[in-house]
């Protein structure tokens, strides 16, 4: 499992469809929650398949601005080849880290 949690200098519905726009990978799940106010709560779920340990790993993205700044998170899962070794050839967290590097212009603070 790989994660990463940086901000960026987007509402979430921006960082949503920039994150959408971005990716390729399979598209699994996506929900919004309006809160109060006007902050917001989105998850998304991707999933892909890396040859090189021959599994399918998820991705699940979590944006919101509960603290008044878009903040997002990345967590990989489900990348390891087996059931005894958590060993994945950097496939989780070359997906995990894909979508930092995707907003990469964008990071604040």
């Amino acid at each position: 499992m790989s994660m990463y949690n940086f901000k960026v200098n987007k509402t979430p519905l921006e960082a949503l469809e920039y994150l959408k726009r971005g990716m390729d990978d399979e598209l699994v799940y996506e929900k919004v929650y309006d809160v109060a106010g006007n902050m917001r709560s989105i998850i998304v779920i991707y999933e892909k398949y890396f040859m090189r340990n021959s599994s399918r790993a998820s991705l699940v993205v979590t944006i919101n601005n509960f603290n008044k700044v878009t903040e997002i998170e990345t967590i990989s899962s489900g990348s390891s080849q087996g059931m005894i070794f958590n060993f994945d050839w950097g496939a989780g967290d070359e997906f995990a880290h894909s979508v930092k590097y995707l907003f990469e212009d964008s990071i604040i603070g």
